[in-house]
């Protein structure tokens, strides 16, 4: 593996800015305003993975949550075939070199700060201790980014392990999995006790997100075949630090769910990380949502990814800022929508995640399900000024802007809505509707096939956590929609930390302790204060059912689509049963028919096997490098 020690830095002032510089020395370490630029240069590197279509294929897909949209752009993370393998996408430079490429340069900045940095003369100890603590807990983030995705990996840069490097090498070995997981349990232990108790900035790390990690990483490992003695404890431990002394850390449960992930809210006091874009064109060309080649790899395209085809075949529909721009990518599974959802009257976070109803903004069309006869002789029906229901006559079945033009109708509003099915102005999916157009609109209807993979899976509710409306100079009024998010991305937050405690205590056996915990997260997403006594009431009782199973269960309603769900079923064993039970279904090429089934294409849908527990290791790596004893660098099992 060649690693080149790359310097993209900036001073720090009140927030992280990019000032890329060239022609500096690893000297450069040893100052202050070193440190400070090479730790920025290691945040902005998370740009490439958080938000990105590169990280959340890999995190975000092939899970119990999403299958791919109609628009999807690299189907083998999902359907776990034969082209999963090494050399997948790699001439986009996407998915899985997204971690690979980027994480070893950032770690290697992060050695050459903790190595060089304390001889700093301009700093004094605390400021040193400080900042040398914020580079173990990046270089443990990245490490524990590679280690749950590829296993295995290098500690050894060239120079030793977790030694900065110097000369370019491609002599690379892959250190034992107990020593991935000591090396980063050492640096996130550390960072907890060196890091301020309140970020020196905005955007910077402090002790809630080590300690946060770091009870992530014990329970992480404390699943794994190297687990040691005491990981589920020690896991509870750290995740109780933090919720004992939220208070001390500015730490908090926001009271509303909403507003967790409400556009401009970001640094709230429930978000203990998040990676930061630049709202600025002429820095950072981020806005322009079809730029290519590497900056488009660190684009935040997460406003786009989760969008269904809102403007194809729909009346009064076009593409706008606050409906985001459709990328078609990531489909909710049944599953997520209408069972780990079941309960939508107490528990508000079904309709605070997930957008169900898209409103009319442009002149309309005539429901595509329709013909114009059927309008002419009264067969549906619309609402008057006065909201009365009246047949619709010829001429008068259009919407008008600010009408409801979609609704995806819930599963427990489906007895009411069921007899005005195809009867309103309006689309109206159920939740057993066929996304396919042609077996939604009729066999004969002229839908329109829009690109991608294949037309199935093109409409269905879509999260909106990253909804992302900023306007640009120039736009049209109300934003535009072919600009990435600039949001910043969340990455963890204090809620999950209330689950990190609960799975530790539930493996711990202290069912009791971990109930409490997972109700004071239910508690909070209740949809009012008469709804909080369901939200807990059988708590004790679907966990002792169904275990870790329960606990994966609430996780989704928590943190559905936060990059995290991949994670989660191959940290607890569980992606081989959920994917096979919940995912079996993905979008596949063939003829759609009128019922929605499909002929010409066997539906073959590969199931996970154990060696889909990881990924495998770029192709890029295995040509390019070579192992200590002149062999290729290790590939994971399983995988050519």
């Amino acid at each position: 593996m060649a690693v080149v020690t790359a310097f993209a830095l900036s001073g720090c002032k009140d927030i992280l800015e990019e000032q890329p510089r060239a022609g500096l020395t690893p000297t450069y370490y040893s100052t202050g305003t070193g440190i400070n630029s090479g730790l920025t240069s290691v945040y902005s590197a998370f740009k490439f993975y958080y938000g990105t279509e590169g990280g959340m294929n890999l995190s975000v897909y092939g899970t119990d949550e999403f299958t791919h949209g109609q628009q999807v752009s690299n189907p083998p993370l999902n359907i776990y075939g034969s082209t999963l393998n090494a050399a997948m996408n790699d001439s986009r430079g996407g998915d899985l070199q997204t971690p690979w490429n980027r994480g070893y340069g950032a770690i290697n900045t992060c050695n050459g700060i903790i190595e060089l940095g304390a001889e700093a003369p301009d700093l004094t100890d605390d400021q040193k201790k400080f900042l040398l603590a914020e580079a173990k807990y990046l270089r443990a983030h990245w490490y524990f980014i590679l280690v749950t995705t590829f296993g295995e990996v290098t500690l050894d840069l060239g120079s030793g392990p977790l030694k900065f490097n110097q000369t370019p090498t491609n002599i690379a070995s892959r250190a034992p999995l107990a020593d991935c997981w000591a090396a980063i349990i050492k640096d996130l232990d550390e960072a907890s006790k060196e890091l301020p108790d309140r970020p020196s900035a905005q955007g910077r790390v402090w002790k809630a997100s080590a300690f946060h990690l770091l009870a992530k990483a014990y329970l992480t490992r404390g699943w794994s075949q190297v687990s040691q003695a005491g990981d589920f404890q020690k896991s509870f431990d750290a995740a109780n630090a933090l919720i004992t002394d939220r208070a001390k850390y500015g730490v908090a449960l926001l009271p509303n769910y909403a507003t967790v992930h409400q556009e401009g809210n970001e640094y709230n006091a429930e978000v203990l990380f998040q990676v930061d874009w630049m709202d600025n064109n002429q820095t950072f060309a981020n806005t322009n949502g079809f730029l290519g080649g590497e900056e488009s790899l660190r684009q935040n395209r997460s406003n786009y990814f989760f969008r269904m085809l809102y403007v194809t075949n729909m009346p009064g529909m076009i593409r706008d800022a606050a409906n985001g721009r459709p990328f078609v990518r990531y489909k909710p599974t049944d599953w997520l929508l209408n069972t780990a959802f079941n309960d939508k009257i107490n528990d508000s976070r079904y309709d605070k995640s997930f957008q169900t109803v898209w409103k009319c903004n442009s002149a309309s069309t005539l429901n595509p399900t329709w013909t114009q006869a059927e309008v002419d002789a009264g067969a549906v029906t619309q609402k008057n000024n006065n909201g009365v229901l009246i047949p619709a006559v010829a001429g008068q079945a259009k919407l008008a802007v600010g009408d409801t033009a979609i609704f995806m109708v819930p599963n427990h509003l489906v007895t009411k809505f069921l007899p005005w099915k195809n009867k309103k102005s309006y689309v109206m999916f159920f939740p057993n509707d066929a996304t396919s157009p042609k077996a939604y609109f009729g066999s004969t209807n002229a839908f329109t096939a829009f690109g991608g993979y294949n037309i199935q899976n093109q409409y269905y509710p879509t999260l909106r956590k990253y909804d992302a409306t900023q306007f640009r100079a120039g736009s049209p009024a109300g934003g535009d929609p072919n600009v990435t998010s600039v949001r910043p991305f969340i990455v963890h937050r204090f809620a999950e930390t209330y689950l990190i405690a609960a799975e530790a205590l539930l493996q711990l056996n202290n069912k009791p302790l971990a109930v409490d915990m997972i109700n004071v997260v239910r508690t909070r997403a209740a949809a009012s204060s008469a709804s909080a006594p369901a939200m807990i009431a059988t708590t004790a009782a679907d966990l002792d059912a169904n275990g870790i199973d329960y606990i994966l269960d609430e996780r989704t309603r928590e943190l559905a689509g936060e990059q995290m769900r991949w994670f989660d079923l191959v940290r607890t064993k569980r992606l081989i049963e959920r994917v096979g039970l919940y995912n079996n279904k993905p979008a596949s090429p063939g003829t759609i028919n009128a019922d929605g089934s499909i002929t010409g294409t066997a539906q073959v849908v590969p199931a996970p096997k154990d060696f889909n527990l990881l990924r495998p290791i770029p192709q890029i790596q295995l040509d390019g490098a070579l192992s200590p004893e002149g062999g290729k660098y290790p590939q994971n099992q399983g995988y050519n």
